[in-house]
């Protein structure tokens, strides 16, 4: 199986970069495995209606996830990239990452049937932001680390394999969430679905400690934390298809927005159950598995850049679906648009930055790219005003065009970075 997707190019290596592909493809699937049952695109916005009543609540939850998890990297990656071994500092990251999953289940079991509503979502969404600031602060680490110990002819291929192994457990997972839904009274079901989440998350940690670090990595000169800060912006003004890349990426970010909404707008327009969350995300991790068949091939032969036009163009097609659909199942393939997206921005939206710089910035630009794009995630909170006021359809609508936006920008304003460069930046890996 693993010769089948990657190719000669892991088949002759029988030695770290063997053993660090396995590491990796086992994470991405337990990681990805675990947070399916608490899906941040199904699970929890119905969650969230759930213990609040409101929409605006609804839109809160990828306004929080996207802020938590983007603005704090930036804080580390000047820190992170002064190490010439990754693995130690990002272990203990990954630690405290998972702590906060831990404590969704126990509010959920001990405390969300005592408390208002009001104070239910408080808390919520508390935790909820922890364990989005904390996975903030371990992901620069995280990419700096895989895109060291992976070649860059390989990467596509190795997002899409954790991507492929976590949409087949998903299927899992999903049937798994639309069982205890149902079958499971709230709050108690919750509990269960995050204590699964949290249970999976550590043997996601357990197979990162089997990552082999051997070589050092470049290393950036220590910089003052004001002086690092003061040359951001000119990282902005030098790197025209930087810039032009990250104006592609806000519109997009700002267009997903929209998917906080899919779940709960399906189950009221067509009276379904809470249950019904357990359907879609099967449906998501279906498309899942057939998508990364296909996207990291595309993405480590042709460059990234196609694989994020299609990812702007498969989020136009869920919004415009939302609004047409006129039956559950013609519904579904709204689903299968944010799968795509999912599963395509997975691959290459970090991948590609990784070829625009060189490889002792990487962290920076990583962080960069988040902290810059972020501030559009505050569309999900202007979108839960407008679904409140004018209904779902207007949020769909606006998302959807900024979607269309997004895919021409990228298609005719961002120049492939393999093809201007010639080769990307960084070639070797630890292949021994």
């Amino acid at each position: 199986m693993l010769e089948w997707f990657f190719g000669p190019e892991v088949k002759e290596k029988r030695g770290v970069l063997r053993q660090n592909v396995v590491a990796n493809i086992v994470d991405g699937g337990m990681y990805s495995f675990g947070i399916s049952f608490v899906s941040l695109q199904t699970v929890v916005p119905v969650m969230v209606k759930h213990i609040s009543g409101s929409d605006f609540a609804v839109g809160l939850v990828p306004v929080l996830w996207t802020a938590g998890f983007n603005f704090p990297q930036i804080f580390i990656a000047n820190h992170a990239q002064r190490f010439p071994y990754k693995k130690r500092l990002f272990l203990r990251t990954a630690f405290v990452q998972r702590v906060p999953w831990l404590l969704l289940a126990l509010l959920s079991f001990f405390m969300l049937g005592r408390l208002s509503p009001t104070a239910g979502t408080l808390f919520f969404f508390f935790l909820f932001t922890l364990a989005a600031v904390t996975g903030s602060l371990c992901f620069p680490i995280w990419f700096d680390l895989i895109a060291k110990l992976t070649p860059v002819e390989l990467r596509g291929r190795l997002f899409a394999a954790r991507n492929l192994v976590g949409g087949i457990l998903g299927v899992l997972a999903g049937l798994v969430v639309e069982r205890v839904l149902a079958e499971i009274a709230y709050p108690l079901s919750y509990g269960v679905l995050f204590t699964l989440a949290f249970l999976l998350m550590e043997v996601s940690y357990w197979a990162l400690t089997r990552l082999n670090e051997e070589a050092a990595s470049a290393v950036s000169e220590e910089v003052h934390i004001l002086e690092y800060f003061r040359n951001l912006p000119r990282i902005l003004k030098g790197q025209k298809n930087f810039r032009n890349f990250l104006i592609s990426d806000s519109l997009l970010i700002a267009a997903t927005m929209a998917g906080a909404f899919y779940a709960v707008h399906a189950i009221q327009k067509f009276s379904l159950s809470d249950s019904s969350a357990g359907m879609f995300t099967v449906m998501i991790m279906c498309s899942t598995i057939v998508g990364n068949i296909f996207f990291g091939t595309i993405a480590d032969r042709y460059g990234h850049k196609v694989n994020l036009v299609l990812a702007a163009a498969s989020t136009a097609l869920s919004c415009f679906m939302a609004l047409l659909a006129t039956d559950q199942r013609l519904y579904l393939i709204v689903f299968v648009g944010m799968a795509f997206q999912i599963g395509l921005s997975g691959i290459s939206r970090l991948s590609i930055v990784a070829e625009l710089c060189s490889e002792e910035e990487r962290p920076t630009y990583i962080a960069l790219t988040n902290l810059v794009t972020s501030p559009f995630v505050l569309f999900g909170l202007v979108a839960g005003g407008i679904a409140g006021r004018f209904g779902y359809d207007a949020v769909f609508l606006i998302a959807g065009l900024l979607a269309v936006v997004s895919a021409l920008w990228m298609a005719f304003r961002v120049e492939e970075p393999r093809e201007t460069v010639g080769r990307p930046f960084v070639q070797s890996a630890q292949y021994e």
